[in-house]
């Protein structure tokens, strides 16, 4: 039976979500994570851990510069102290800096557009790392041929991050017409669709025009892990479609699916 992970958007959120009967939570670290509406330092962290039983997982997965590495370090040592399951990671620094410190929990590689190959996924896990985020990009036939020798796990729900950068893209374009920064989220439109883009310290992330939801195909996939996210969702939406997971209960309406209903077109070939 697959296991279902939440990434909580708010403190309510997150209270919710604890009293329904899911595995686990995953909490993005402040000023190591992005792409998320909320962020715990590890005393945060700590204090969860003794609220709940469930698993308790952090995400670290902003790129990882050389001024960053002596804050980093410091972290991975704290969360080897506490009773933390996993550790998702989007730059390899982490699965250095915790071979160097012998820090012994589970490590989740989660690179949103990359490890798309049976090779990539298990080049990792040879390497120590236990299970692969894998990648919204390939279609649901791609990931369950994946999964047939690796671990992996599946984001089934969410907003997903389709580009990011360091740059803080909001606050130079509105600066250059002259106009003041007064939302925390502004849209980008193409059409009639509307992609959410969120500026932070760290950076700028465009995301997908509509929440993916694969609540109707989510029986046929291989993976071990589900993983729902919060980020911009209205909490009795969110907490709506989290219990359709929970109980396996499936949707009459045609649900957003990303690319993973679509064959790729081009490929990569092999040439002599």
């Amino acid at each position: 039976m697959k296991k279902i992970l939440v990434i909580p958007k708010n403190l309510d959120n997150l209270g919710y979500i604890l009293k329904t009967d899911i595995n686990g939570i995953i909490l993005p670290i402040e000023d190591l994570a992005v792409n998320s509406s909320i962020y715990f330092t590890i005393d945060d962290v700590r204090s969860i851990i003794n609220l709940t039983s469930k698993e308790i997982c952090v995400l670290i997965n902003k790129p990882i510069h050389d001024e960053d590495l002596p804050f980093l370090e410091e972290i991975l040592l704290k969360l080897n102290k506490l009773s933390v399951r996993k550790i998702f990671f989007y730059d390899v620094a982490v699965i250095n800096l915790c071979q160097k410190n012998n820090i012994k929990k589970d490590l989740v590689i989660f690179q949103d557009h990359l490890n798309a190959s049976s090779k990539s996924n298990t080049f990792y896990q040879k390497r120590g790392i236990k299970y692969s985020v894998i990648t919204n990009d390939i279609t649901l036939d791609e990931v369950n041929e994946i999964s047939k020798n690796n671990h992996l796990m599946l984001i089934v729900y969410g907003y997903l991050p389709i580009f990011f950068s360091k740059r803080h893209l909001v606050s130079s374009y509105l600066e250059h017409i002259e106009k003041d920064k007064i939302y925390d989220m502004y849209y980008v439109k193409k059409g009639e669709d509307r992609y959410p883009i969120l500026e932070e310290k760290a950076g700028t992330t465009i995301y997908s025009k509509k929440p993916i939801n694969l609540i109707n195909e989510i029986d046929d996939v291989n993976v071990d892990y589900m993983i729902l996210n919060a980020f911009n969702i209205e909490d009795k939406e969110f907490m709506r479609v989290l219990n359709m997971y929970i109980n396996n209960k499936k949707s009459n309406d045609a649900e957003y699916l990303g690319l993973m209903n679509k064959e790729t077109v081009y490929k990569v070939e092999d040439y002599k």
